[in-house]
């Protein structure tokens, strides 16, 4: 039976995500695999990678901040804003440490930056990769990127490391080019690490060869155990989520699309929250009779009141212990 949930990866630097896809897939004999947000191949960490019916999840998975640590090469510029790319300059750099941290605070909080030509954005139904390689003229697109919590690491003649925590959809090598521009030298993203996707951190993760050497003649039925921390069973994604238990007739009659009254009295303060909000929350239901598997996901609405967003089919459920170890 395949896995269902979550596979948190230590992606080494030189693969794709899709690599790490493709060896997922071989090692659990599994065809439902995919991810909550790319890496490039340069950088290395956290790959949050989804398992069976948490391929469904991939909406939400993807929202959640990140945390990354950096190191910035000053004096150079690449038309990929990394070390992958073609060299358009060089300069030589005479800053101190005061003056590169000057300018690393200012550039904290949300700022409009450029899309890097070199990504998967689109422009006219294009990728903007796709103009890049063939030489095409295109104008990328601005976008509001969120940068917080920089802490510097160590600043060097020619460089600066440092951690970052980033909102959905924002580019550090972009960050990168506009330290360098603040600066006056020029800047370049030099190495990356996702130490952090929403709840889950890259402590947690197991590197693809620890995988290997986990599930080698290991049967299916042991791999949640093997596994340890690094698998989280479908039912405790979105951690952050509130969580209802139902049961009979409740947990039948959403299985069929419908929500039972007794549902909606049990959520009314929830609705009530996203009203007060005046934005959609996110509701958990987990059945009690599929052995604590995830049911549903609902959604309480301002004004609107509930609404059935997707309903999983029964499945084998692993849960976890008091340690964090999950047992089938």
């Amino acid at each position: 039976m395949p896995l269902n949930g979550l596979l948190l990866v230590d992606k080494p630097e030189g693969w794709t995500s899709h690599d790490v896809v493709a060896k997922i897939r071989k090692l659990l004999r599994q065809k439902s695999v995919g991810h909550s947000g790319t890496l490039d191949p340069m950088a290395s960490g956290l790959l949050v990678i989804l398992l069976g019916e948490a391929t469904k999840l991939s909406d939400y998975m993807r929202a959640g901040e990140k945390v990354y640590w950096a190191k910035v090469r000053l004096g150079v510029t690449t038309d990929t804003l990394d070390k992958e790319g073609e060299v358009l300059s060089k300069k030589e750099v005479s800053l101190n440490p005061q003056q590169v941290a000057a300018a690393v605070a200012q550039a904290e909080g949300p700022i409009t930056l450029p899309v890097p030509l070199y990504s998967a954005v689109k422009v006219k139904g294009q990728k903007l990769y796709d103009y890049a390689r063939s030489g095409q003229s295109v104008e990328p697109p601005l976008k509001l990127m969120s940068f917080e919590d920089l802490a510097i690491e160590e600043v060097g003649p020619d460089y600066v490391s440092l951690r970052m925590r980033c909102s959905q959809g924002s580019y550090v090598r972009a960050w990168a080019a506009h330290l360098g521009e603040m600066l006056g030298t020029g800047a370049i993203l030099e190495a990356l690490r996702r130490e952090a996707s929403g709840p889950y951190g890259i402590a947690q993760a197991l590197s693809v060869e620890e995988l290997g050497q986990k599930l080698d003649g290991q049967e299916p039925m042991a791999w949640p155990q093997e596994l340890g921390k690094a698998f989280i069973p479908l039912a405790e994604t979105l951690p952050d989520w509130h969580s209802l238990v139902v049961s009979g007739r409740d947990e039948r009659l959403l299985r069929h699309g419908q929500i039972s009254r007794e549902v909606s009295s049990r959520l009314i303060v929830h609705s009530k929250e996203a009203t007060r909000q005046g934005q959609s929350l996110g509701v958990k239901v987990i059945s009690s009779e599929d052995k604590g598997g995830l049911l549903a996901l609902l959604e309480a609405r301002p004004l609107q009141g509930l609404k059935i967003r997707r309903v999983f089919p029964p499945q084998a459920t692993c849960k976890s212990d008091g340690d964090g170890v999950r047992n089938p």
